[in-house]
C-alpha cells in the first residue's frame, strides 16, 4: 500500500509567466499535512509543533525540529507573517493536542534575509526558546546533513507532520509519516516549470498520491537520521508528477551556523 503524506504547501498554486518572469500565488491559507501517510509509531523526539495564539485559541501552525537545546529550525514562510510573542513551541508528544508535552515560549525568531514569499526560495528560520528544552527520551535533536551530504535520486526519505490528511481534509490529532523518494532536481524543475534553485530538494512519486501539505509546513524530512529538509512548498498536495519541494538543509548549513554563532556564540 502506498504511505501518503502531507507537508507544508505554502505555495498552492505555482505558474510560469510569460518570458519576463515568474510568480506564485496563493488560491488558499498554505497549511502544510501528511496526505497518505501512516501514524508516527517510532520515535521521533526531535518534532515540534509550533503553535500560534490567536484570539480565537491556540492552534498548531507549522512543524519544526530541535536542532540544540534552545534551538527549533523550521521554514521561512512559518516565521514571516509572526511574531514571539504568539508563538508557542510544543515538545514531547505526538499528539497534536498537549497532553503530557512541554510548551516553551519563544525568545527571538530569524529567517533567511533572502527568502522570499514569491519563490519560496532559502526557506528555512530558527526558533529560539525561553530556557531550553529538558533533554529526555521523548525530547532529543536531530542532526542536520553536512554540505557535502550525497543522496541518491530516488532514496526514500521520511517526512512528518500533523498536517491535512487530504487536500481539504481535517489535520491529523497525531503525527504521522510518510516515506517519499527524493526526485532528481533536474527532473523536478522540469516538472515544476523552473522554480527549483540549489537550496531546494523534490521528494514525491510520480503517480502521486503520497505528499507533503497544508500544516506540516517547516516539518522534518529524514534521510539516514539527518535532516535534510523542511517542508516548504508545492502544487497542491500529492498529485500526480508535482512532487513536494523543501528546503535544501545542506546547502542551508552555512547560513544556520552563521546565525547561531553571530547571534548565541554557538555552533552545531
Amino acid at each position: 500500500m502506498a504511505v501518503s503524506l502531507l507537508i507544508t504547501c505554502i505555495l498552492a498554486v505555482t505558474s510560469v509567466v510569460g518570458a519576463g518572469g515568474r510568480k506564485s500565488s496563493l488560491d488558499f491559507p498554505a497549511t502544510p499535512r501528511i496526505v497518505g501517510g501512516q501514524i508516527a509509531h517510532g520515535s521521533y523526539p526531535f518534532v515540534v509543533s509550533l503553535m500560534t495564539d490567536t484570539i480565537f485559541g491556540r492552534y498548531h501552525s507549522c512543524g519544526g525540529s530541535i536542532i540544540n537545546q534552545r534551538t527549533v529550525i523550521t521554514a521561512a514562510h512559518c516565521l514571516a507573517p509572526t511574531s514571539s510573542s504568539v508563538l508557542k513551541v510544543h515538545v514531547g508528544e505526538k499528539s497534536r493536542k498537549v497532553v503530557n508535552g512541554f510548551v516553551y515560549d519563544v525568545q527571538s525568531l530569524h529567517y533567511h534575509p533572502k527568502w522570499t514569499a514569491s519563490t519560496q526560495d532559502y526557506d528555512v528560520g530558527l526558533v529560539r526558546i525561553e530556557g531550553s528544552f529538558t533533554y529526555s527520551i521523548s525530547v532529543r535533536p536531530i542532526s542536520l546533513a553536512e554540505e557535502k551530504i550525497k543522496i541518491r535520486d530516488g532514496s526514500y526519505a521520511t517526512v512528518l507532520g500533523w498536517g491535512y490528511t487530504s487536500d481539504w481534509g481535517p489535520p491529523s490529532d497525531v503525527l504521522k509519516m510518510a516515506r517519499v523518494p527524493t526526485v532528481r532536481q533536474s527532473t523536478c524543475n522540469r516538472q515544476m516549470g523552473g522554480l527549483i534553485t540549489k537550496r531546494m530538494l523534490c521528494a514525491g512519486f510520480k503517480s502521486g498520491g503520497v505528499d507533503a501539505c497544508q500544516m506540516d509546513s517547516g516539518g522534518p524530512l529524514i534521510y539516514k537520521e539527518k535532516l535534510i529538509g523542511i517542508v516548504s512548498w508545492g502544487v497542491g498536495c500529492a498529485q500526480r508528477s508535482r512532487p513536494g519541494v523543501y528546503a535544501r538543509v545542506s546547502e542551508l548549513l552555512p547560513w544556520i551556523n552563521a546565525t547561531l554563532q553571530k547571534e548565541y556564540n554557538e555552533i552545531l
